[in-house]
């Protein structure tokens, strides 16, 4: 994969609820970002959907297909491109924290920190070994899984924490993604995000957040922060009032795209802190291997160190709610501190 900065340092050691049936944990709401507009998202604070602590009634795999038959399998190569490899290694390499295919994979939380089903909008597909995302037209929650690692304020009770004694000051995460055969040209909104936690109330004081380029099909890399100098002003999870959006790189790429739907492609990203007091952070982005935009310069933090980089989510939230009944796929999700690549 080409990257264009050396590491800095190594490892050290949501429907506006989810379903009734399901049970909960402590929850965050999901991230700002949107599909029509930059700042479309949902209202801040604890309360507008949960996650679920134990897989939820309707949650099971599930197989199965849209009508154009992109749900058949989703390994397939419906346009005639190669699909990308599959499932982690036997032996991960140096710098994985976390791997997860889906292959053998029956529980969400068996694996992630968090899981909000949205009332079996996001489901393990067992026929496809990925993680299927189901949008109903009007509706904007499609689920989320979060991925907890390192040393952090949360208590993710019910779910699994990968290195908890590790402090991350630089990470890479990939997920490849799928949008079902003849997705309209359109972004859905959030892809994803890679937070730090600053307190046991979900609140972040940095947040490094991957969404679809408003009335685009590109993806865009939107650094924020919540960080004046040594302190944390962010109360509670994705408090867009405090949060400071510093300025975004769009990508080129045009992944929510009818052209590129139909098969898999290959979503990594790159943030690295910066160091206390010095502009000199990293957020940058590839697809399918090939480099996206790239920010060296960030402010993440100013002085404040508490905690490194502990979560990176996936999410399938669509601000306004989504232009029809739609399908996509996540699968081989790794975070590292080293590049991952998309074979």
């Amino acid at each position: 994969m080409p990257t264009t900065l050396l590491l800095a340092a190594a490892l050290v050691g949501c429907s506006s609820t989810a379903g009734e049936d399901d049970a909960m944990s402590a929850e965050p709401e999901a991230d700002t970002g949107g599909a029509e507009s930059d700042d479309g998202g949902r209202d801040s604070g604890p309360g507008a959907q949960e996650p679920v602590t134990a897989a939820g009634e309707g949650d099971g795999s599930s197989g199965g297909g849209t009508e154009d038959g992109a749900g058949d399998d989703s390994r397939d190569d419906d346009n005639g491109a190669p699909p990308l490899p599959a499932g982690c290694p036997d032996e991960w390499p140096n710098g994985w924290v976390f791997c997860e295919d889906f292959e053998t994979l029956d529980d969400p939380l068996d694996s992630f920190s968090q899981y909000a089903s949205a009332d079996g909008a996001l489901a393990i597909d067992a026929r496809a070994g990925a993680l299927r995302a189901d949008y109903r037209e009007g509706v904007e929650e499609a689920g989320w899984v979060l991925v907890s690692f390192g040393a952090s304020p949360v208590a993710h009770e019910g779910g699994t924490t990968h290195a908890s004694e590790a402090r991350f000051e630089e990470i890479y995460w990939r997920v490849k993604v799928k949008h079902e055969l003849g997705w309209p040209d359109v972004g859905p909104g959030v892809f994803g995000r890679a937070s730090a936690f600053a307190g046991e109330d979900w609140s972040e004081a940095l947040v490094a957040e991957l969404r679809s380029s408003a009335g685009e099909t590109t993806l865009e890399a939107v650094p924020l922060t919540c960080v004046n100098g040594e302190a944390v002003f962010c109360d509670g999870y994705n408090d867009a009032s405090s949060l400071e959006e510093l300025d975004k790189i769009v990508g080129k790429t045009p992944l929510f795209s009818s052209k590129l739907s139909g098969e898999w492609h290959c979503v990594e990203a790159h943030v690295r802190l910066n160091e206390r007091g010095v502009a000199d952070g990293v957020f940058e982005f590839w697809i399918d291997d090939e480099l996206q935009n790239s920010r060296v310069n960030i402010v993440w933090r100013g002085d404040w160190a508490e905690y490194g980089l502990n979560a990176v989510t996936l999410d399938n939230f669509w601000p306004g709610g989504a232009r029809a009944d739609l399908t996509r796929w996540m699968d081989d999700v790794v975070v590292s501190t080293e590049p991952i690549g998309c074979d």
